[in-house]
């Protein structure tokens, strides 16, 4: 068993710099199977394909951030009507979003090369649309809350484009940060900015009277 493994990382840490040096589309199996010393049989005895190679990589960064997502739309989702006000300006309001959004930046930090292999080398694998799985998971969460909070708030018009331009903004700040800012200290006050931002725009969406100055100046 030790064996498989210790062949399996060989072949995943050939692979990585293969396909980070050249991306996916153009990165060689056999150059793979060079460098890490194995024959292509071996390398097709543990991996089907090369798209299988590459997800191996990668993979379990992406399904982690997943599960911070959905964990977090969770909690959103169980919020009652009636406590829309509290959750979006009371005592606390955002503690939520800062921790989601801060345990996302903290895994994409700690596996950042990998996530840089994801975001610039993918293209012509199964992941090279990542991006926008996270901004459609991110969309329907919108459009959820939004439908939910149309009826505590019936007198609020708000376009059915809106969620996704909120999803959409999110997902590609935290892709600017990894992409752009190499200190992790430094892109968690980035963070802490965007979603400041970010969530004074959606109340004051929703509690406009609670933004008043704000809105009168686009009036």
């Amino acid at each position: 068993m030790k064996k498989n493994t210790d062949t399996i990382k060989k072949i995943q840490k050939a692979a990585f710099k293969e396909f980070f040096e050249k991306g996916y589309m153009k990165a060689s199996l056999r150059k793979i199977c060079s460098d890490a010393g194995v024959t292509t049989g071996a390398l097709y005895f543990f991996f089907k394909d090369k798209d299988e190679l590459f997800c191996s990589l990668v993979r379990g960064v992406v399904d982690e951030i997943k599960s911070v997502m959905l964990e977090h739309f969770a909690l959103e989702q169980n919020i009652k009507e009636k406590d829309f006000i509290e959750a979006l300006i009371g005592e606390g309001a955002g503690k939520e979003d800062f921790k989601a959004l801060s345990d996302i930046t903290d895994i994409m930090y700690k596996n950042r090369d990998l996530v840089l292999l994801l975001l610039t080398k993918a293209q012509g694998s199964s992941l090279e649309n990542v991006v926008d799985v996270f901004i459609d998971l991110s969309t329907k969460q919108y459009e959820t809350l939004s439908d939910k909070m149309s009826k505590a708030f019936p007198n609020k018009s708000i376009s059915k484009y809106f969620a996704h331009w909120v999803a959409h903004d999110q997902v590609q700040a935290l892709v600017y940060a990894i992409t752009h800012i190499e200190n992790e200290d430094e892109a968690m006050i980035y963070i802490s900015n965007m979603i400041l931002y970010l969530r004074g725009g959606w109340c004051s969406v929703w509690i406009p009277e609670a933004f008043k100055n704000n809105i009168d100046n686009f009036k």
